[in-house]
């Protein structure tokens, strides 16, 4: 299987045809844990955030499937996690569940070529879980992009790879580093120390404009991309986009 696009019906209808196809059953039997990433960035709707009703129908999956402990992790960039997980539907649904929420940017970390990094990140299979959107410094944001939700600046870590921070300042960006060394040049870095098992994109509207205050496509764009190689899906993803691949700088490796 190299990538399955699907006509977006309902989260409840396509999504179980997605999984299903994508031969990931038979993969997630033989797991001890899984991760589900999704783009929690910040606290605002869908289509700038993934939609939970979209998470939930893979933890039903994965829990008809696996034995597998279940995770939900992120680390949002623009506001508390927790929060994100509170408004957004994520706390009420990992408990009808009964699976574990878990904030990537206070989670215990391990360093991987002098970057700290959520050690869950390589205890895990990892279902990549991200919104297709515009972006104002890498042109996509997509599957290898959500990445960033791994990453914490240096000021909220110590050396043995503890949380440090305090509250989030306001109007602050937690992943501003990233940032600051290239948006696309930090793609292709972290995405060389965390490597995404299976992806879906939730294209079922998309956003244009910016990533976080865009505005929802118009008309949807109406499909669901999934793909065990993340870049190979970040390709198409960019097609539906009306964006050429090759003028992306983090798809050519840089």
């Amino acid at each position: 299987m190299s990538l399955i696009i699907k006509n977006f019906n309902s989260y409840q209808t396509t999504i179980p045809k997605v999984l299903n196809e994508s031969g990931l059953a038979n993969i997630i039997r033989k797991q001890k844990q899984i991760l589900i990433k999704p783009n929690l960035t910040t606290c605002i709707k869908p289509p700038a955030t993934t939609p939970v009703q979209l998470v939930e129908e893979i933890v039903k999956f994965c829990q008809k499937n696996s034995q597998a402990k279940i995770i939900i992790g992120e680390g949002a960039g623009g506001c508390d996690t927790t929060r994100c997980f509170k408004e957004l539907g994520y706390e009420k649904m990992a408990k009808k569940y009964e699976v574990e929420l878990l904030d990537l940017n206070r989670a215990v970390r391990v360093y991987k070529n002098g970057i700290a990094l959520p050690k869950v990140t390589f205890d895990s299979f990892i279902i990549n879980v991200p919104v297709l959107k515009e972006h104002s410094a890498a042109k996509l944001t997509a599957a290898m992009k959500n990445v960033f939700g791994f990453y914490l600046n240096k000021e909220y870590v110590n050396k043995i790879g503890q949380w440090v921070g305090t509250i989030f300042r306001l109007g602050w960006w937690n992943k501003s580093e990233l940032h600051a060394k290239g948006v696309s040049k930090s793609i292709v870095k972290l995405n060389q120390l965390i490597k995404f098992d299976f992806n879906i994109v939730d294209g079922s509207v998309g956003q244009r404009g910016n990533e976080v205050y865009g505005t929802p496509c118009n008309p949807p764009i109406g499909k669901i991309i999934a793909g065990f190689d993340a870049k190979e899906v970040d390709k198409e993803c960019a097609k539906l986009l009306q964006i050429d691949p090759n003028k992306i700088d983090y798809l050519g490796g840089l």
